[in-house]
């Protein structure tokens, strides 16, 4: 036996970005503060993946400050199978602090109509359905056309290397 560990393709999505669950138009305009809900879920019953990457392209509708951030939850499928997390939809109110998993920072001083990029990196999957979640905490609101993309990649961690 090694001792060794690697990272390996996830059995789920693998090492190929593929869509997080939210449309293009979805971020259109997100204010400040506000959160955005994949309308599609995530189905890791059966790959029981481990790990996931979670990149996006966002459009700014304002310039960025120092303190500009993006936040992401994974909200897991609940007991009654039709409620995500806390059951919080698209608006102003945040999921709850259980569901946050990453932050991540933007450059300052992006202007209106330049795009951020970004990644979420290493967040921990549950088994099963969930969905990710968004919120825009960069003081400004995105763009009136966003044109957003989110995607997400996943993998694992091969212990016998």
């Amino acid at each position: 036996m090694a001792n060794k560990t690697s990272w390996v393709a996830g059995a789920g999505v693998g090492l190929t970005y593929t869509s997080a669950g939210f449309t293009a138009a979805d971020f259109n305009s997100l204010a400040n503060g506000s959160v955005v809900v994949a309308s599609s879920a995530v189905t890791n019953g059966t790959a029981l993946d481990q790990y996931a990457d979670v990149s996006f392209i966002f459009t700014m509708g304002g310039t960025t400050t120092a303190t500009s951030i993006f936040t992401l939850y994974v909200l897991p499928l609940n007991r009654d199978a039709s409620t995500y997390g806390d059951g919080v939809a698209n608006g102003s109110t945040a999921p709850v602090a259980g569901y946050f998993v990453s932050s991540v920072g933007v450059k300052t001083g992006v202007t209106s109509g330049n795009t951020v990029t970004g990644t979420f990196r290493g967040i921990v999957l549950p088994p099963g359905n969930f969905k990710f979640a968004i919120v825009n905490n960069t003081t400004v609101a995105l763009n009136a056309t966003a044109a957003a993309t989110v995607e997400y990649r996943s993998y694992n961690e091969n212990l016998n290397a």
